[in-house]
């Protein structure tokens, strides 16, 4: 939880920020995504922080505070997916031969296609934030079977499914352009789309077998089953939420290590103020000393 907030707190100042990374195209959306794996993260991760430390579920005092909750995991993790999406349909119009497609998707554009995402998946989610209801033998809040069964088939949809066909697609495509431009292409756009192809990655290594885990899930809903293997299938559940919370959080922790362009400007930017100057020119001569000393 930690980690994540930090990295995609660090996503949010980068690309605001730094003049290389503020101006590339997909910074929109890598910002929206960003912003929206902090909800994802820190909404969906406040009952079990609140409970281990007050040793209280607040989820079954407040209806709306459990209502709220969900609708804001829900939507914002969507959301987040989609943000992912079109930052990688952006990287592939990138790297597209001809100039046109490269301005398809303008700063103006990006941010209307934000707003009627997160419209939408805010509208999806809706009937379930409205239909929840506390139970109090469970200290939880649930919701009719079919309205349940609604929000776990767009959950499927809009975390795993969608976001899994259309980065198969751009995957692929970028992948292809990338080796046939790549003599041509500016270093930090290459190494942007190396960022984008390795975060990709991670998505189909996540979201394939978590996919598949949950639509298993919601087909074998009503056939019996044993104790061990429900007992096995809440412990992959929590393995696979694990997951798809790590991969929210991971994106910036991914683009600093893969990419050596991103880390140059990320310096760059902070060795233009003082305080990391005399800290550089600090180790720079601790470091002529020891030579010194060594020789």
């Amino acid at each position: 939880m930690i980690l994540g907030t930090i990295g995609n707190l660090c996503n949010c100042f980068v690309f605001l920020c730094i003049p290389a990374l503020k101006k590339h195209p997909n910074a929109w959306f890598i910002i929206a995504s960003a912003i929206d794996s902090l909800f994802y993260i820190n909404v969906g991760l406040y009952p079990a922080v609140a409970t281990v430390f007050t040793g209280t579920n607040s989820m079954s005092r407040s209806l709306f505070l459990c209502k709220t909750n969900y609708w804001i995991t829900y939507s914002s993790g969507c959301f987040s997916f989609m943000c992912n999406c079109f930052a990688a349909l952006g990287q592939y119009l990138i790297t597209l031969p001809r100039a046109r497609w490269h301005r398809l998707i303008t700063r103006v554009r990006a941010l209307i296609m934000i707003l009627l995402t997160a419209f939408f998946w805010l509208s999806i989610f809706l009937p379930l934030a409205v239909s929840f209801t506390l139970v109090p033998t469970l200290n939880t809040c649930s919701a009719t079977p079919l309205i349940t069964n609604y929000g776990s088939c767009c959950q499927i949809i809009g975390y795993y499914l969608l976001p899994m066909i259309l980065i198969v697609i751009c995957f692929c495509r970028t992948r292809v352009n990338l080796t046939r431009i790549r003599r041509r292409f500016r270093t930090l756009d290459a190494a942007v789309t190396r960022m984008m192809l390795i975060q990709m990655s991670i998505l189909l290594i996540n979201g394939i077998p978590s996919a598949s885990f949950l639509i298993y899930l919601l087909v074998t809903l009503y056939v019996p089953k044993t104790p061990l293997q429900l007992i096995y299938e809440v412990l992959v559940v929590y393995i696979v939420i694990l997951a798809t919370f790590v991969t929210n959080g991971a994106s910036f922790w991914i683009y600093i290590t893969a990419s050596t362009a991103f880390r140059k400007n990320i310096k760059e930017y902070f060795s233009k103020y003082k305080i990391f100057q005399r800290q550089s020119m600090r180790i720079s001569i601790e470091t002529t000393t020891a030579n010194r000393t060594n020789l």
